[in-house]
């Protein structure tokens, strides 16, 4: 009998020899010819988003992860609001990709600043943090139903205009679903791919800060989050630009390079093993699956 376990990973995890951890996940950072040889999910991910970058029809298949790194740059404005006693009046999202979440916050200088930088930095944490825990299926089940959940409660409180709903349900309960029901080797390559596409978005968006000071968004017109801090902290917009750039560039070195990944099931298969070695146990290991 073939059992398949949820968490199976789809190559070998990277060893950790250490029994003095008991925490069930553990990292190290591996050597390129580590990840080379075993991160085929993640180089399958990239591969797949540089083909469909260059295909006719590829930017229309990769339009509804376009609208997730979207929906989580305004989400984190929104959060960022809430965090220091404001509120989220709306949080909207538009069908030329982008979105535009309306805040109320206190007065102040720090208020105004932490709501105006959460958009491009949360996007370029959370990629590389979704990429740490790309090896593990069971992280991948649980971040894409959670991901599904968090989209749904957002479109009950926050989203108001008629596109955003109908596309983020859509999208909650695609991620609710596949989550739920794909098996574990496509669930894993999902979330590698949405992972991937957060990381490579939160470079690429910053890229129009450099040129774009304003734009129009949903009939708004707003300055660009790099002019905002600008006007607040007297810093040249470049350097916002630059500083949030650098911030994604790092993220996605650091979820390429660190992974979390199970131990417990192989720390504990160990055990078993010396157990059964021992020459004065009363039994006979006769099959172990």
């Amino acid at each position: 009998m073939v059992v398949i376990e949820e968490d199976a990973a789809l190559e070998p995890p990277i060893q950790v020899k250490s029994k003095k951890c008991p925490s069930c996940f553990s990292y190290r950072v591996p050597t390129i010819r580590e990840l080379y040889d075993r991160d085929k999910r993640l180089l399958r991910a990239i591969l797949m988003i540089v083909i469909l970058l260059n295909a006719p029809v590829g930017r229309y298949l990769l339009y509804p992860f376009m609208l997730f790194s979207t929906w989580i740059h305004e989400l984190f404005h929104g959060l960022a609001a809430l965090s220091i006693g404001g509120e989220i009046t709306w949080l909207n999202i538009y069908p030329d990709g982008s979105g535009l979440a309306y805040t109320s916050i206190p007065a102040g200088v720090f208020q105004r600043a932490w709501v105006a930088s959460a958009g491009y930095q949360s996007t370029a944490i959370i990629g590389g943090i979704m990429l740490m825990f790309r090896r593990t299926n069971k992280a991948a089940r649980i971040g894409t139903c959670g991901i599904g959940i968090i989209m749904l409660v957002t479109c009950i409180m926050f989203v108001r205009n008629a596109f955003g709903l109908v596309v983020l349900v859509l999208m909650g309960l695609g991620f609710i679903v596949a989550g739920w029901y794909l098996t574990p080797f496509w669930i894993g390559e999902l979330y590698a791919v949405v992972a991937a596409t957060v990381v490579l978005n939160a470079i690429t968006s910053v890229r129009v800060l450099y040129f774009v000071k304003e734009s129009n968004i949903g009939g708004v017109t707003n300055s660009s989050d790099a002019m905002t801090m600008q006007d607040i902290t007297k810093i040249h917009y470049y350097i916002w630009a630059t500083i949030w750039m650098c911030l994604a560039l790092w993220m996605t070195a650091m979820g390429i390079f660190i992974n979390f990944e199970i131990q417990q099931k192989q720390q504990s298969n160990d055990a078993v093993v010396e157990d059964f070695q021992d020459d004065r146990h009363p039994l006979t290991m006769t099959e172990m699956t």
